[in-house]
């Protein structure tokens, strides 16, 4: 790291339309928007140099997000009307929440896929939910049931396909940190990021596992989390 960079990281909003975008048209999006804010990026070395940015975990399709973090180093400190600039070349739905600057201690930036370690995430429960018939949940008094049946646990079996097409079971729950049910809301904490041990969860996957495939629910991400469960 030189003296003379600058080290970013933004949370923003991935709301309405932009939970359509896959995670690969999401960094475009982002790079593109801060380009024509006229951030200057700081570039990786080697013969393909890319901008030194760094992304929190991907999210699934259909999933908002308030608290999407993207961390980056520039040449140049940002303009102090920068969050407006951005606004003006972002999307309605990509907000800046916070802005906040990095330490520069000459070491190398972890990554945000290593540095997030858990998320939190809401999910809006309709009251015509198909429920899943071989759990038996029927009303939020199952719900909870289930719940506390899941944490109590040492199994929460799903299958999963790798990349070879084979069908194999994995065991999710050290992936579940915590769930409740609150003002109508399922609120739950789990894996994300990159870990040897613990498999990250996928929010749509969890309510799968617990409603069956036919629900569909409006998911938002809340907050991310590093391994000491210390918001980030």
């Amino acid at each position: 790291m030189q003296e003379n960079e600058f080290r970013y990281q933004l949370k923003l909003t991935k709301l309405n339309e932009l939970k359509f975008l896959s995670h690969l048209d999401w960094q475009n999006l982002i790079l593109k928007s801060l380009r024509r804010s006229c951030v200057h990026f700081a570039l990786s070395e080697g013969f393909n140099k890319v901008p030194k940015i760094s992304f929190s975990p991907a999210l699934p399709l259909f999933v908002e997000s308030e608290c999407e973090l993207v961390n980056f180093v520039t040449t140049a400190p940002l303009a102090a009307d920068f969050e407006a600039i951005f606004k003006k070349a972002a999307s309605d739905n990509l907000k800046i929440l916070e802005i906040k600057n990095l330490p520069n201690d000459g070491r190398r930036m972890l990554s945000l896929d290593n540095l997030i370690q858990w998320a939190e995430y809401e999910a809006k429960i309709p009251d015509d939910v198909i429920v899943n018939k071989t759990l038996g949940i029927s009303n939020f008094q199952d719900l909870i049931y289930t719940i506390e049946k899941c944490l109590s646990s040492n199994e929460l079996f799903i299958e999963k396909k790798t990349k070879k097409g084979i069908t194999k079971l994995v065991n999710y729950r050290n992936s579940l940190k915590n769930a409740n049910v609150c003002d109508g809301k399922f609120i739950f904490i789990l894996k994300a990021g990159q870990n040897d041990t613990i498999p990250a969860f996928r929010a749509d996957e969890f309510l799968k596992y617990l409603f069956g495939n036919e629900a569909i629910f409006e998911i938002k991400r809340l907050s991310f989390f590093d391994k000491n469960l210390q918001k980030i």
